[in-house]
This record gives C-alpha cells, structure tokens and sequence, in this order.
C-alpha cells in the first residue's frame, strides 16, 4: 500500500504507547509477584521489547518508503517478526549471561524462566512474545498512520471546497455586473434620443459608477460604506432617467459602516431589481428605502407590480442568495406581501469579512 509516513507522529505516540505497556505491565506483575528485582526486571523488559517493535517498524517503513512507492505490507511484517524474535533471543540469553557472571541478582532466574527458555518451549515462546509485540506495534502505526491520511485528506476536501466557492462566486458575480452593464447601456441609448443634454450627465454618472464596481473591487465583500457609496451613485443615475417617479431613501447612519461588511454588489441588484419590476409615476412614485435592523440591512420598497417585465431572466434574486451562501453560509430573507417587498442581508463583521 503507498503511505505517507508521518515519521514524528509516529516516534511521539511510539514513546506514549510503549509508556503505557510499562504501566500496565508493572501493575500486572506487582499483582502477582513479590520479588521486586522480578517486577522491575520484567516492567523494564516489556518496555523495551515494545519500544525497540516501534522502532523498528518506522525503520522498516522508511526503508521500504525508499525502495518502493508500494509498501508490501506483508512482507514487512515477516521481517519485523523475525528481528523482534532475535532480539527478544539476544536481551533473554544476555540476561542469563550477566545472572551467570554475577552482575544480575540470580533472583530473576527462577525456574519458570528456565524452563522456557533452556527446554524445546523457547522455539514456540520466542516466536509467538515477537509475533503479539511486533504486531501490536504494526497495527498501532498502522491506526496512526490512517488517522494522519484521514486529517490530510479533511484539509484538502476543505481547501477544494474553499477553491470551489471562491470559482463559484466569480461566475455568479460575472453574470450580475453584465447584466447591469446591459441595462445601462439600453438606458443610455434611450436618453440619446430623446434628452441628449440628460444623456451626457447620465454617461459621467455611469463612467464614475463602472470605475468604483470593477476598478477599486479587490475581494468578495466590501465595507458597507463603500457599497452604499456605490448605491448613492447608482440612484442618481436612476433619478436622472425618472426624476420624481423614484424617490430613494438612505436612513443608514455613517458612523462605524467602515466595520461592517456585506458581499460586493449585493445591495444595488436590490434596488435595479425593485426598479425594474415596477411601476413607476409621479402620482404613484417607487418608494426604496435602505436601512439596518437588528444586524440585518433591509431593502424595502412599496408594491406596484409591473405587468411586463423586459429583459428579465429571474435569476437576480437567485445569484445574490448563492453569493451570500458562499459567503455567510446563510441565505437572504425575501418578504412580499400586498404592500411591499422586502430582501433582507445578514451584515458580516468584521472578524469574518477576510474572503
């Protein structure tokens, strides 16, 4: 199998691990025996049969890393198995050698221990003790080694998730700024014709507008402020075309708008769209009024449907709900009852405006 081998992780836990079979083991052993130079032997010796397992098994993992892209599972165990017998050999027939020469107390040799390993048992003994060390330590890497994977595998779904939402919201932002820009320009045309000197200021107006949407936009969502900025100058180009027939109501103090934040051309889709759906006369004037409310900015106006809807492809409302998801992971709040409609927008503070 091709691993990626999380070498540091693997030393730590191995040294925890190992800790705790000490642990374990010295309280098992001081349950049944009351020889101390027996219980501190046999505590340290499983200590270090277990340590020198994990040892080994990053050893392994990192020679067969190099060799090979594909790590045979297999086969690494069978060596490791038959190295962890060997040292399980060496450090028993040390011990019987440094109890011979005086240097170990010769309490540690009792009679069990000779029995096992001066009789035909040590060929069955030696290699089961190598086979439960060295495995338990494989399977354990093994547990670590896929919790690794696992959290690798949690960040990058996270970061092509990220990728994806920022793709995302370009192409939904590219629909809107043209859309816009298709309108204006019809509404230009018009003016051309019938009111040239109207015209000429309605193009300065569209000029200043066009330089602050794409020009100086640099990220996803822009302070408050500066999206009602650009909504003021977007309402005077709207005054220019119907004069008395829209009136346009900003009811936002200025103060602290710097902190708080919402997507980028979220607030003047809400007002061309309440432009565009209905009617508008001097006797019966489109009323918007823009204000905050508990965290939440508001776009009301009064309800005077337009029966024909030009150049409508519905999907305004829609893109500026998917911009807020991505962003906010919330959705907008519509309001529309006989007398007016309401879109309503979550502010986004300050912390969390970094897109």
């Amino acid at each position: 199998m091709q691993y990626q081998i999380p070498k540091e992780d693997l030393r730590k836990y191995s040294m925890k691990f190992s800790l705790l079979i000490m642990l374990i083991a010295f309280v098992s052993i001081y349950v049944m025996e009351k020889n101390s130079h027996i219980i501190f032997y046999r505590t340290f010796m499983a200590f270090l049969h277990f340590y020198f397992c994990f040892r080994l098994n990053i050893l392994l993992y990192s020679v067969f890393s190099k060799k090979n892209k594909e790590i045979n599972e297999r086969k690494k165990v069978t060596i490791g198995i038959g190295l962890t017998a060997i040292f399980i050999l060496i450090t028993s027939y040390t011990t019987q050698f440094l109890i011979y020469k005086g240097i170990f107390p010769s309490d540690l040799n009792d009679s069990r221990a000779i029995q096992i390993f001066y009789t035909w048992r040590a060929f069955v003994f030696i290699p089961f003790l190598a086979i439960v060390t060295f495995s338990t330590a494989h399977f354990f890497h093994r547990s670590v080694i896929l919790m690794h994977a696992t959290r690798q595998s949690e960040l990058e779904v996270s970061r092509l998730h990220t990728i994806n939402s920022e793709t995302l919201n370009q192409l939904l932002k590219q629909q809107i700024q043209p859309h816009f820009l298709f309108n204006a320009l019809n509404t230009l045309k018009s003016l051309i014709k019938k009111h040239p000197d109207v015209a000429e200021n309605y193009l300065m107006q569209l000029s200043d507008f066009l330089r602050a949407s794409i020009s100086e936009h640099r990220s996803d969502v822009v302070s408050l402020k500066e999206e009602l900025a650009l909504c003021e100058n977007y309402m005077n180009m709207q005054k220019t075309r119907f004069g008395d027939a829209l009136q346009y109501s900003n009811l936002i103090e200025e103060e602290g708008l710097e902190q708080l934040f919402v997507p980028f051309f979220s607030i003047q889709p809400l007002l061309e769209n309440a432009i565009k759906h209905n009617e508008l006369t001097k006797e019966n004037p489109l009323l918007i009024k823009v204000f905050i409310e508990n965290d939440v900015i508001v776009v009301e106006n009064n309800l005077q449907k337009r029966k024909y809807v030009e150049n409508s492809t519905g999907n305004g409302l829609k893109n500026l709900g998917e911009r807020y998801r991505l962003l906010k992971e919330k959705d907008i709040e519509i309001i529309e009852n006989e007398d007016k409609f309401v879109v309503r927008l979550k502010l986004i503070s300050n912390e969390n405006s970094n897109h």
